[in-house]
């Protein structure tokens, strides 16, 4: 995968930095907040290379591009010109009313991603040491147990600092002021003042004091209150003295507010939650278990399951540990052995390495590959794996199956669910239902989840997959490229040049003149621009109609001697819908030099204000060591127009 590539196409797709409120990112996924939810067309993003699908939810536009994710959106934000921290906001262009679900999830989801690495670290670390001392390794009266114990408490025990700072970022405040309430939570005067039960009031009024330490909602409340009187003390306050006048202002109202209000009311619905929570596993962990386990990857299709992160997270700095966790956590081992399924039973060489890698990253804990790129796809191999999900949350319901820290995932997770007093029944059925979900997983896909292709294909796909097609990739502008996929032979000097003819009658111009970045800049590969006299697009070679676009408006072709190329009608003509277009051709047809490909009216689409230029782009540039498109001037359909090496 080309990162720049992919992430220039993608911030196209989405209709551009303006329509962008803020972007980050997860395991898996770049999550959009954006102004105009409709501008950006799924199906075509779904084709862009890296990207394994799309889906909307939670407020937010979510691509999923799996392991690869912080390296394209490292990409998009210089492809975006802002740094992080103006990408993680929401107060700069307020987008389309969100419902008060899909706000709590983007809040939520905003608020805890920056932390939820270091968060999942510490608690594996929590595990590990657990199990060192279980095994004699370590004692708790060594200095190297105090000093791993410190590094793996720290973060729970400060956690309103760096929930403060990430929240105030999120909500749109000074991330620094939102971070020292946090500190204050935790100051050592008032946590001494807790536990010693000294009174304490503020001008008089009295204080409940609580215990803030691994506290998770009084922050984020805090946090948003800051941010919105921040905002309004900034508007009114004089310049001059802004710099230091807005924190310490927003600092000496609102922080004894939290300690007034906000901090007990909010300790006391993190009580009640912690204790909803456990009444309801309790009425039937093993209903529970066979429910939440059975439906958590449908949950995280959705982007939904960022909605239970502040449970869980409360459930272990209310109680010291987690349930639901202890429940949920097999799922992950049931796509992995339904990968690991597919990819052994598999004939398709594409889908084989596909299969193989996803389970290699459900094993770390990562299951958005398996989800989209495997099982998904083949749609009963995601229902056996939600099925064995099912069975094994239910083994782990019944025998207690407990979470003492938080962590993602996969293999590196398992000792988060170690009691800290020593092994029990609890972990021993959380081991019991990761390899049940696994091998389960494994044995229903093979059986009756996946069903290799019938010999008997369809012509048309059997003369695509003869000739080596590609995927084609688009953005929500119409912009197309194709990516190969099958193995292609080295280019020797022995090799001879092939020419691409001309498609079309009209003017030629340089590539670099087409008045659009994602074509002038040669992203999308090397070629030629024509603007056309006549509204007819033929075949440039001979070869095969790898994709045309259900709008018209694009032809991927494949040559016999290998060349990739796209036509692409116009500009933004995506937008067309198809309308002023008639396609004589569809995907999978076999095509001589000169036969019709696609007519299109022209006066039609310069009525609708779009431009006609057409570009011809070899999709596999980096496939040859020379491209060489005729100088700019008239040509006529058949003429050589581009020569490759």
């Amino acid at each position: 995968m080309n990162h720049d590539k992919t992430a220039k196409e993608i911030l196209s797709a989405v209709g551009g930095n303006d329509n962008i409120n803020n972007v980050i990112h997860c395991v898996t996924r770049l999550r959009f907040t954006l102004k105009d939810m409709q501008a950006p067309n799924k199906e075509e993003i779904k084709q862009i290379d890296g990207v394994l699908t799309v889906v909307e939810s939670g407020g937010q536009f979510q691509i999923v591009i799996g392991n690869e994710v912080p390296k394209v959106y490292d990409s998009l934000l210089k492809t975006m010109g802002r740094s992080p921290e103006t990408t993680s906001s929401d107060n700069a262009v307020q987008g389309e009313k969100k419902g008060l679900f899909n706000r709590f999830v983007d809040v939520i989801s905003g608020v805890f991603m920056p932390v939820v690495g270091v968060l999942s670290a510490v608690g594996i670390l929590k595990g590990l040491l657990a199990l060192f001392i279980t095994l004699n390794w370590l004692t708790e009266e060594m200095s190297t147990y105090k000093i791993l114990f410190a590094i793996a408490d720290a973060l729970f025990y400060f956690f309103p600092i760096l929930l403060g700072f990430s929240a105030g970022k999120k909500f749109g405040g000074n991330p620094f002021i939102s971070a020292t309430i946090g500190a204050v939570l935790v100051y050592p005067t008032m946590t001494a003042a807790f536990t010693e039960g000294t009174a304490m009031s503020f001008l008089g009024i009295p204080v409940v004091l609580m215990n803030y330490t691994q506290s998770v909602i009084p922050i984020i409340i805090a946090s948003y209150l800051a941010a919105t009187f921040e905002k309004w003390l900034s508007k009114i306050a004089p310049s001059s003295i802004k710099m230091f006048f807005v924190p310490l202002v927003t600092l000496a109202i609102i922080t004894p507010i939290v300690f007034l209000a906000v901090g007990p009311v909010s300790t006391l619905v993190s009580d009640y939650l912690a204790a909803g929570a456990m009444w309801i596993y309790k009425l039937s962990p093993i209903i529970a278990g066979l429910i939440m386990a059975g439906i958590w990857q449908a949950v995280i299709i959705f982007g939904l399951h960022w909605a239970f992160i502040p449970i869980l997270i409360n459930n272990l700095t209310t109680n010291g540990f987690d349930p639901i966790n202890g429940m949920l956590f097999c799922t992950t081992f049931s796509l992995t052995g339904a990968s690991l399924a597919i990819a052994i039973k598999t004939r398709d060489k594409r889908l084989k390495p596909i299969a193989t890698s996803a389970t290699i990253a459900g094993l770390m804990g990562v299951t958005e590959p398996a989800i989209y790129g495997v099982t998904l796809p083949a749609k009963k191999a995601f229902i056996m794996a939600s099925i064995a999900s099912g069975i094994a949350g239910a083994l782990a319901g019944f025998m207690g199956s407990t979470a003492y820290g938080f962590a993602a995932g996969g293999v590196f997770g398992i000792p988060i669910f170690i009691n800290p007093k020593g092994m029990d029944t609890g972990f021993i059925g959380f081991i019991l239902s990761v390899l049940i979900a696994f091998v389960l997983g494994f044995i229903l896909t093979y059986m009756f989840g996946y069903k290799n292709a019938s010999p008997s294909a369809s012509s048309k796909q059997e003369k695509v997959e003869q000739a080596q097609p590609s995927l084609v990739t688009s953005d929500s502008n119409g912009y197309a490229g194709v990516s190969a996929i099958s193995p292609v032979q080295p280019v020797t000097e022995a090799q001879e040049e092939k020419t691409v003819f001309s498609p079309l009658t009209g003017k030629l111009i340089p590539l670099t003149e087409v008045g659009d970045e994602a074509f002038s800049s040669g992203a999308m590969g090397q070629g030629a621009a024509i603007v056309p006299t006549k509204g007819v697009a033929y075949a440039p070679f001979d070869g095969v109609v790898v994709t045309i676009f259900k709008t018209k408006h694009a032809i991927g072709l494949l040559s016999e001697d290998g060349v990739e190329i796209l036509i692409h009608v116009g500009i933004n003509t995506v937008s067309l819908k198809g309308k002023h277009f008639t396609s004589f051709v569809s995907d999978g047809d076999t095509v001589r030099k000169g036969d019709k490909l696609v007519e299109f009216d022209l006066e039609g689409i310069t009525a609708a204000g779009l431009d006609t230029t057409t570009s011809v782009i070899v999709s596999n540039t980096a496939v040859y060591t020379d491209i060489q498109a005729k100088e700019q001037g008239s040509i006529v359909q058949g003429d050589a127009l581009i020569t490759v090496k």
